[in-house]
């Protein structure tokens, strides 16, 4: 009695994995997990005490759909200060999550039977997010000789009369890879030409390494006057993933579309939730630069780790924080069919989680996090290492 579309949409293999780490935690099972998608650092007294506040003061009632004023202005001035925006507070919808931001936004643009371009490898709700609106994904390959970046030729040969929209994804999650702005034009211009939505994933904005540029939205159209939308996130750069805190930019017209789409779905965001996110923004520099120099430190210490393994091809992310190496020749010293099975064999017998590449959309890569302290990453890195080496001589 199911809706057909639910034989569509597949389980997140991410959030399973994660499940399974809790649970082998939670049995003592001891080893170093390289898989987490969030931060590892506390969220910031400042941002706590304003939650705190707010609930005192008695902020616990139903937001406004659209997110507190406040926290709109807020986050529009944020554009406009950081990347030359014009953004008003009729341009952002607040949402739980950058998941609230994709999910409302594409349901407010696709039909049954519309396509999504979306390179790959890609954040793993991504498409399914899109199948759950009717809609059809159709994957471009990205790959890690290109820097894992998509080909704008390549994305204007999968489009086709069904095609509505793309969805970029920058600092990419698994990849680290950022798009630079003259990229970002291309993809803007094609969709211009082809009457696309464009949806830009960022996460990570935050998370940038050796003085890398990086480029959204209001580099190519900073009054918001085309369907291209920012979906962001208040969880990787103040560590507030419980919080469920994020927002879509955009158009006015789209905006409020998608918060028509969130009045019957969600409502609002949380309230209180609200209240420390308005605070992060306020202090948002001060409180992520020594974030930014430990990560930058961890991330030289996993690529250096990773690169000096058998069988292991490592590109240096560019943002995030994650490196997605080739793992190809580790499988086959290893003997793993698949990444699926270098994941287990990697649990099993060097304590180690890590993510398989083919939940991502790209088999052969696998997913290592440095969202952890760097003495774990050391020593988790060793001990793959020391397998690798026993395999060897075996």
């Amino acid at each position: 009695m199911l809706a057909d579309r639910m034989a569509r949409v597949e389980p997140s293999r991410l959030l399973e994995l994660i499940a399974q780490g809790q649970a082998l935690r939670r049995q003592g099972v001891a080893f170093t997990d390289l898989g987490p998608g969030q931060p590892d650092f506390p969220v910031p007294d400042l941002i706590l005490d304003a939650t705190a506040r707010a609930l005192r003061e008695g902020h616990t009632y139903y937001s406004p759909v659209m997110g507190i004023p406040a926290l709109r202005e807020a986050v529009a001035e944020r554009y406009n200060r950081r990347y030359g925006a014009a953004y008003s507070a009729a341009n952002v919808m607040v949402t739980a999550g950058a998941k609230g931001a994709l999910y409302h936004v594409m349901g407010a643009h696709l039909n049954p039977g519309d396509e999504v371009v979306i390179p790959a490898p890609y954040y793993a709700s991504t498409p399914e997010i899109v199948k759950l609106w009717g809609g059809v994904p159709r994957f471009l390959p990205c790959r890690i000789e290109d820097g894992f970046l998509p080909d704008p030729g390549g994305i204007a040969a999968l489009c086709g009369p069904r095609t509505r929209g793309i969805v970029l994804n920058s600092p990419s999650n698994p990849t680290g890879a950022v798009i630079p702005e003259p990229l970002l034009r291309d993809v803007a211009s094609l969709a211009e030409s082809k009457g696309l939505f464009v949806i830009v994933d960022e996460c990570y904005d935050r998370y940038l390494y050796d003085g890398i540029g990086y480029a959204t939205a209001p580099h190519v159209d900073p009054e918001a006057r085309l369907p291209f939308y920012v979906a962001g996130s208040f969880s990787k750069t103040f560590s507030m993933t419980g919080y469920r805190l994020g927002y879509a930019v955009g158009p006015k017209e789209g905006i409020a579309a998608a918060g028509l789409i969130q009045s019957h779905s969600m409502n609002g965001a949380v309230t209180f939730a609200q209240f420390g996110g308005l605070a992060a923004l306020a202090h948002e520099d001060e409180l992520f630069a020594p974030i930014l120099e430990d990560y930058a430190r961890r991330r030289e210490v996993l690529f250096e780790g990773l690169s000096s393994i058998p069988g292991v091809v490592c590109r240096k992310p560019d943002g995030a924080f994650y490196a997605f190496p080739e793992v190809r020749g580790l499988m086959e010293r290893l003997g793993a069919a698949d990444t699926d099975a270098l994941a287990a064999i990697l649990l099993a017998d060097a304590s180690v989680m890590a993510i398989p590449g083919g939940v991502l959309g790209l088999e052969g890569f696998m997913r290592f996090s440095f969202a952890v302290p760097e003495p774990q990453i050391r020593e988790a890195v060793g001990r793959i290492a020391a397998l690798a080496a026993r395999a060897s001589r075996g």
